[in-house]
């Protein structure tokens, strides 16, 4: 809860009982501070639908002090049990709010842990060469929202820092209703998420560094979007990494364009496990044009296009990149085909397209949860009757094993589901009980996620750092569980 919000609540849980008791002159002072509360949450933190209760018994309450002073204190002893049972369901509701209000917190993303300011810069990106094969009109360009974060002066002031959701109006109830139609759940539910802060400030000057900047790019997972993963953005552009998010158009969620159009979640997978990977094969081959394209985009920007604060300062001969879900199956994908991409991560994403090549020579990190090595389990002791996800997954396991034994690295965090891997399990602790996350800390499980992502691409990307976290169990993340080779992910632990 913010601040002025718990002074309210203790406000409102005080006027209750002040009320219950019939103390007329505390029962006025209350009110009176509870209205001044009241309107100072409104102005200085504003308005959410979990906190109604105590907006509601605040006026209330006052409105019982007027009624009192002008009707004197005389009430019948017939009402007397009806109104203790008021002020006890008063209470009762007020106590729900205040839980309502914590698991549904106003997020403010974790603080990055390097020692750079972060900047952001948002893009639109037009690739006039290529058509929007997901639109029937044959005059669509493949249109790309590209954000970029970096590592920033430290300047004073900062300024105001960015909010996660789009501030325009507009813009934001397209992404609400977006999700709320995903989770079916009615759109004012997320209302309160235009309040939700990050760490980063807009177009603030890029950090002095004797040499240009490492790049990672990310690839979010079908029906999601970049703005899942602003913390790790944030936390590695902190550490001195140019990052790179990239909304692949229709398959988020929302993404909003600077004419006002916002594009929806269009292109699904769906239907039998073989017709899912034909669709990723088929969308996979965009989305890895997506990612060239933002590469030669990024070339232009180092040269000085589009904005002059990127003006030699990306370094295209270090580039890495970070996915989930079919972003990291897509980063999988663009490590092996993409010479200019060095090294990658794949955070929970079912692999596609695998090729019996796939035993890549560069650095690669698979981050997977816990139900990874549950469906692992279930393949060793013959609990998957489907021959085509025995079929894919015994692929999948091959090619990991391949990559491991040519050193790579696979790591599977015990506790954690697939969001567990972006920033909604931040969101709301309630979240597990989808099954969406798991059983880990929201905040424990990104703390992790961002110290090993980091640990990776210091060592194979920055060359800052000896990897130490990859090494193997760690007495300080003890969630995570490590495969010692390739041959391994065969045998039952």
């Amino acid at each position: 809860m913010r601040n002025i919000e718990t002074v309210l609540v203790l406000c409102g849980a005080l006027q209750l009982l002040t009320l219950m008791l019939r103390t007329r002159k505390t029962s006025i002072a209350v009110g009176l501070a509870g209205a001044g509360v009241l309107a100072a949450h409104l102005i200085f933190e504003g308005y959410r639908w979990q906190m109604v209760v105590p907006y509601t018994l605040t006026l209330a309450g006052i409105l019982i002090v007027i009624f009192r002073h002008f009707q004197g204190e005389k009430v019948s002893k017939v009402w007397k049990p009806l109104r203790y049972f008021g002020y006890g369901t008063g209470c009762l509701l007020l106590v729900a709010s205040a839980l309502l209000a914590s698991v549904m917190p106003v997020l403010r993303l974790p603080e990055p842990e390097g020692e750079y300011a972060v900047g952001t810069e948002t893009f639109h990106l037009v690739d006039g060469e290529r058509e929007e094969t997901f639109t029937e009109d044959p005059d669509d360009k493949r249109e790309l929202m590209v954000q970029i974060w970096y590592p920033a002066q430290q300047t004073h002031p900062m300024g105001n820092r960015v909010s996660l959701f789009p501030k325009d109006r507009q813009h934001f109830e397209a992404y609400t209703k977006a999700y709320a139609e995903e989770m079916n759940l009615p759109a004012y539910m997320f209302d309160y998420w235009k309040y939700f802060q990050t760490n980063s400030y807009e177009r603030t000057p890029i950090a002095s560094s004797a040499k240009p900047f490492p790049v990672v790019m990310i690839s979010h997972g079908e029906g999601t979007g970049r703005l899942l993963h602003f913390s790790q953005a944030e936390n590695l552009a902190s550490h001195g990494y140019i990052v790179v998010g990239i909304d692949h158009t229709y398959s988020t969620l929302a993404t909003a364009f600077p004419d006002g159009r916002v594009s929806g979640y269009t292109v699904r997978s769906g239907g039998t496990t073989e017709d899912f990977f034909d669709q990723a094969e088929r969308v996979g081959a965009v989305w890895k044009q997506d990612i060239e394209y933002v590469i030669r985009s990024l070339e232009e920007l180092n040269d000085g296009a589009f904005s002059g604060r990127f003006l030699g300062r990306i370094d295209m001969n270090r580039i890495g990149m970070l996915g989930h879900s079919f972003g990291g199956a897509t980063a999988f994908r663009v490590v092996n085909d993409i010479p200019n991409i060095q090294v990658g991560i794949n955070m929970d994403g079912t692999l596609y397209g695998i090729r019996e090549r796939d035993g890549m020579n560069k650095p690669f990190l698979f981050l997977e949860s816990e139900d990874f090595l549950t469906w692992k389990t279930k393949l060793e002791q013959g609990e998957v009757t489907d021959p085509a996800i025995q079929k894919h997954l015994s692929a999948e396991l091959a090619a990991i094993g391949r990559v491991i034994d040519h050193g790579g690295t696979m790591i599977a965090v015990e506790g954690a589901r697939h969001y567990n891997f972006t920033d909604l399990q931040l969101f709301t602790e309630m979240l597990d009980l989808t099954g969406m996350t798991g059983s880990i800390n929201g905040n424990r499980g990104a703390h992790l996620v961002n110290a090993y992502v980091l640990d990776f691409f210091d060592k194979y990307l920055e060359g800052t750092g000896n990897g130490e976290l990859l090494k193997g169990p760690s007495p300080q993340y003890p969630e995570a569980k490590f495969p010692q080779t390739g041959t391994d992910l065969f045998r039952k632990e």
